[in-house]
């Protein structure tokens, strides 16, 4: 049996499957970001996890665990984390860890060179050459956002403002920004610095809804996050060898089809980009079928799909 987990700030999410990729138990639980909780509660929430994950198999032999961890990549971190792990379960023979952004490359592309590029609220990108990983972008909103939700929503509030104070051009931002404020933009200050970088994000679904009804400031806010992403995209791609470089894309930005064909757009044919279609925790038991040599193909993919969802659902601490 095989154990892939995806650790992340919000929530953890793990699977127990077969070798075949059937889903036979499956856990959402609390996030440890191990950046934020250091990696020895980290850890130890996630053996808990897994302890409640393993109810009824426990005689059932595993293979393999692979976790991608959020704040687990860095080069001090992720030797810390496997030796924790290693240590909660030595019955296990084979144990891997990583960033959890590498869930995302894996669950579109499995086990192989490529990127993974992310864009929510922020940005990042990580690339995966030779078995080693490099991470383009993504060094905090206060400094490099550019391509995410809160640089666009931020950009939309700008425009609004812009035109609300007679600075800026028309634009039919500063309605919708209104509505959605359910005050005028002036008024709307407090909530906006209460609410923060979440919901200033928020607004960036405003600037994709004005773009869509052709106005003008908003095409222009979507275009600049479309070269934004294709830039990452590009300075990701000169780290690998040869097209064609295969693109996972992660995030919620990546939902909207005019900003995923304006970068295809801008990048050509030799990007193969691709959405996941499975959640990332489908990419950490890629990941451990991989440590197990076990085949983690099409038909791995399809068990795991097919499965998912009628697995039982585990409480953690049960």
């Amino acid at each position: 049996m095989l154990i892939g987990i995806d650790v992340g700030g919000t929530k953890n999410e793990l699977v127990l499957c077969e070798d075949d990729g059937r889903v036979r138990a499956h856990m959402i639980g609390p996030g440890t970001n191990a950046s934020e909780f250091g990696e020895e509660t980290a850890c130890r929430v996630v053996a808990e996890q897994v302890k409640a994950l393993l109810k009824g198999y426990e005689d059932r032999p595993i293979a393999a665990l692979h976790a991608g961890m959020a704040g687990g990549a860095a080069p001090q971190s992720k030797p810390i984390i496997n030796a924790l792990l290693r240590g909660y379960f030595p019955q296990i023979p084979r144990i891997g860890n990583d960033s959890d952004s590498l869930n995302g490359l894996y669950a579109c592309v499995g086990v192989r060179d490529g990127m993974v590029v992310i864009a929510g609220t922020g940005t990042s990108a990580f690339v995966r050459q030779g078995g080693k990983l490099s991470q383009v972008g993504g060094w905090g909103y206060l400094i490099d956002d550019a391509g995410g939700g809160y640089a666009m929503g931020r950009a939309a509030l700008n425009a609004a403002f812009r035109d609300y104070d007679g600075r800026g051009e028309s634009t039919i931002l500063t309605r919708l920004c209104e509505e959605k404020l359910g005050t005028s933009m002036a008024e709307g200050i407090p909530a906006l610095y209460r609410g923060g970088k979440r919901f200033v994000a928020d607004f960036a679904l405003l600037a994709l809804q004005a773009a869509d009804e052709g106005d003008g400031v908003a095409l222009d806010i979507v275009g600049w996050t479309c070269d934004e992403l294709a830039l990452l995209i590009r300075t990701c791609a000169s780290r690998l060898s040869e097209p064609p470089y295969h693109v996972a894309l992660c995030g919620s930005i990546w939902k909207s089809q005019r900003v995923l064909a304006g970068v295809a757009v801008r990048l050509g044919d030799d990007y193969c980009l691709m959405r996941a279609t499975l959640p990332p925790v489908f990419g950490a038991t890629v990941a451990a079928a991989d440590l197990a040599g076990l085949d983690w193909g099409d038909s791995f993919r399809d068990a795991f799909r097919q499965t998912l969802d009628t697995a039982p659902m585990v409480t953690p601490g049960e």
